[in-house]
């Protein structure tokens, strides 16, 4: 009898006493399960091999450049609308987590699994950077109120001080790798979810409060436009809590696998979702009911990361399959 032990970034799968031939068969079932075979809504652009595997996206503010980060540590800036490249370097040792682009467009922030927070200019050129206490899985940001939100794979929520990246807070300790943060730009809501399974808000006025427990552990979160409601991510469903209530509602959807990113669309009448684990799909879903209002092409591999663009026009997408992918949101064609 072998044993295997797997902690990959693309599979989050453990096997373990197992038979060689079992896990053969175990490993091919999986990576199958995730190729894509029935194409929607087509990408108009697709740019392959240009990551190692995708794994976080970012439009521009003004809709004009998509920066994107994959495993291999690369950023890649992309033209709209055409999708050609403008730039490409390498940001991070290993595994670029997210990317944000700061209001005047000109400066992008990256964190990533080598600790580092960084902010670049638009050309590759380091402005300023530091090496944070632990690997940083996700980030957002405020500019307004000169914030950047880390999470960290020692179960730490962090704050900095985006001017100077001074550590001002670290309001959340989880009990294992934080997956993902949200900020509320018009309030001071914030959130974090972890590998533990626990989902906490909080904001300066009140201490962090852990909302009710769903049903599996949550990979991507998201404040509604309006601040009511916090949705997050998980196996299959979006689960939805009442702010600052907590009051839970699991929306199922047609998602077959592990929903790796939601975002809102620029108006809030969608949530843009993309899944993985033995689903690759693209849907635009209802906020409200979870049901699908619109269907893009599949990928060939594990969906990895999704954005829209802040004007509305445009949605991309890349994955394991290494491809970044372009749609014109004006043209509203399924192709099933």
């Amino acid at each position: 009898m072998n044993y295997y032990y797997f902690n990959t970034r693309p599979y989050e799968f453990l096997i373990m006493h197992v038979s060689r031939n079992t896990l053969i068969i175990t490993v091919s079932l999986l990576l199958t399960a995730c190729v894509s075979n029935a194409p929607r809504q087509p990408a108009y652009v697709i740019q392959d091999n240009a990551h190692s595997g995708g794994n976080t996206l970012a439009f521009s503010n003004n809709s004009n450049i998509v920066a994107s980060g994959g495993w291999g540590g690369y950023i890649r800036l992309w033209r709209m609308p055409d999708g050609t490249q403008i730039h490409k370097w390498k940001a991070h040792t290993s595994s670029v987590n997210s990317i944000v682009f700061l209001q005047g467009d000109s400066r992008l922030i990256s964190g990533g699994y080598d600790r580092r927070l960084v902010e670049w200019d638009t050309r590759g050129n380091e402005v300023r950077s530091i090496v944070t206490p632990s690997a940083i899985r996700h980030l957002v940001v405020n500019e307004q109120k000169n914030l950047v939100l880390t999470g960290h794979t020692d179960g730490l929520a962090r704050q900095w001080r985006l001017s100077d990246f001074r550590l001002v807070s670290k309001p959340v300790k989880h009990g294992d790798s934080i997956r993902a943060v949200a900020e509320h730009n018009a309030s001071d809501w914030m959130a974090s979810s972890g590998e533990d399974g626990a989902v906490w808000i909080w904001n300066k006025s009140d201490e962090p409060k852990r909302l009710q427990k769903p049903g599996s552990f949550v990979r991507t979160l998201a404040f509604s436009p309006d601040g009511k409601h916090l949705y997050g991510g998980s196996w299959f469903n979006i689960y939805r809590w009442d702010i600052p209530g907590g009051k839970l509602q699991t929306l199922k959807t047609e998602h077959n696998g592990i929903i790796k990113e939601i975002q809102f669309g620029p108006n809030g009448d969608y949530l843009a979702t993309i899944s993985r684990q033995t689903d690759s799909a693209v849907l635009f879903l209802n906020p409200d009911s979870g049901q699908a209002m619109r269907r893009f092409q599949k990928h060939d591999l594990c969906g990895g990361a999704l954005a829209v663009s802040p004007d509305g026009r445009y949605l991309s997408t890349t994955s394991d399959d290494a491809s970044v992918r372009f749609y014109n949101l004006d043209d509203n064609q399924n192709t099933d």
